[in-house]
């Protein structure tokens, strides 16, 4: 049998008083012999932590990485970990592709390193300078929260405005031109967001509480009251179905109006699956409503006294990924993917270069560089090519009939693309963050 650590032992113990103690919260006798219960304050594993980059960082292996908390984390009813605090870690490896891939991207006229950083934090550095041992992975590109706007601001809309960095020396024109380089230095700016998964708990002590002060708890939430918490469940519309169940847990304590506790951090949050539309062909984009059923405690402190909550809850907000970004949510909490013009704009842009090859003559190598080079730039900023990048304008350039049978394929290939093929889905992995707005049950 495998032995326990101390941590662990600790962790045992501290979980089988609060059950205990919390057990008896309904028996009135047992309460006036104890005014006071103690709770303890614990980060559990697979809680994520937001966090921005405070330093640009180089692609280069144990390259030391900084970052602070975008968003604070809480255990129970507190803040334990604030937004401002420190995070550090290191580039530990690199995840490379595949040998075909780096191929065709050269083909394309893309000749950067293709490498995925493998970054891990091992400290987490409080504001009071207290250091704490962390075991985490990390998932790049987290995005920020799109939440639906009414215009109609209430107490409890009042959320912790997430923390932003900017580099006062960042240069936008130099940034735009790297971007359009066939060959550029791999990094992650200043103010990138991470997203930190904690693969240990984290020990924050004990809470004391009297016990009039957690009277509350289990008890209906008000009306038009925002819960924050993060999807248990992966949701895509391509696999989903209606009527499907799944899971959430709240990240930020619930509290009613007059300040008591009413479901601490961790609770758990079932729903449903009301709506859903696969993306189709003809560019129509995949959607996703849902809705929240019941809320109830965490696992280790819910009962037979206390049951799942009945409510109603939906979609307020959800984080973004870099490949969502143009996700909205409309009054009825559906998710959906908002079109953009520029699908217009690449298809137009095709069709006309396309045109323009007909009436070509051969090029020399000199030229055919130049004209290529200029033709992969403009097609970088508005989009739409064929997908032989510089090798394939090269070629078409200096012998015209490529340069046709091509320019035909990259206009056939932008119009499929952006008016005939199949939209995009909507896709809510494992700890997304979201908030939902919850109402009394009809």
């Amino acid at each position: 049998m495998e032995a326990f650590g101390p941590n662990e032992v600790v962790m045992l113990l501290r979980t089988v008083i609060v059950v205990c103690l919390l057990s008896v919260l309904p028996c009135g006798a047992v309460l006036a012999q104890s005014p006071n219960i103690t709770v303890p304050l614990i980060v559990e594993k697979g809680s994520t932590l937001q966090v921005v980059l405070t330093e640009k960082l180089h692609y280069k292996e144990n390259e030391p990485v900084r970052a602070l908390v975008a968003e604070p984390v809480y255990a129970f009813d507190r803040e334990v970990i604030p937004q401002g605090a420190e995070v550090l870690g290191r580039i530990k490896d690199f995840k490379k592709s595949s040998r075909w891939k780096r191929v065709l991207s050269m083909v394309a006229g893309d000749f950067s390193p293709s490498r995925d950083p493998q970054i891990e934090f091992k400290a987490l550095v409080l504001q009071d300078g207290v250091r704490i041992p962390i075991e985490t992975t990390v998932q790049s590109g987290a995005g920020k929260l799109v939440r639906f706007d009414d215009g109609q601001a209430s107490e409890d809309d009042i959320r912790p405005k997430a923390l932003e960095i900017t580099d006062p020396e960042k240069n936008r024109f130099k940034d735009f031109m790297w971007r359009l380089s066939p060959y550029r230095p791999q990094s992650l700016p200043t103010g990138a967001h991470l997203q930190i998964t904690l693969q240990s708990s984290l020990d924050f002590g004990f809470a004391l509480f009297d016990l009039a002060a957690l009277d509350a708890i289990g008890s209906q939430p008000a009306a038009g009251a925002i819960a924050a918490a993060r999807i248990t469940t992966a949701l895509n519309s391509k696999t989903v179905r209606e009527g499907d169940e799944f899971s959430a847990i709240l990240t930020r304590p619930l509290f009613a109006a007059d300040g008591k506790l009413i479901f601490p951090e961790g609770s758990r949050l079932q729903g449903e699956v009301m709506d859903v539309r696969r993306a189709k062909f003809w560019h129509r984009n995949g959607a996703l409503m849902l809705e929240f059923k019941s809320i109830e405690l965490p696992e280790l402190m819910a009962s037979a006294a206390t049951p799942p909550i009945d409510v109603e809850g939906h979609l307020l907000g959800v984080q973004t990924s870099r490949s969502m970004k143009n996700v909205r949510i409309d009054k009825d909490g559906e998710a959906r993917i908002q079109g953009s013009i520029k699908r217009f704009i690449a298809p137009a842009y095709s069709v006309f270069k396309a045109r323009t090859k007909f009436n070509n003559e051969a090029d020399p190598l000199d030229h055919a560089l130049l004209g290529a080079e200029r033709s992969w730039v403009t097609k970088r900023i508005i989009g739409g090519d064929s997908g032989f990048g510089l090798t394939g304008s090269v070629a078409g350039a200096m012998i015209p009939t490529v340069g046709i049978g091509l320019g035909l394929y990259g206009a056939g290939r932008s119009v499929y693309s952006s008016f005939i093929g199949r939209g995009q889905e909507i896709q809510l992995p494992v700890n997304t963050l979201i908030e939902i707005r919850l109402e009394s049950p009809k």
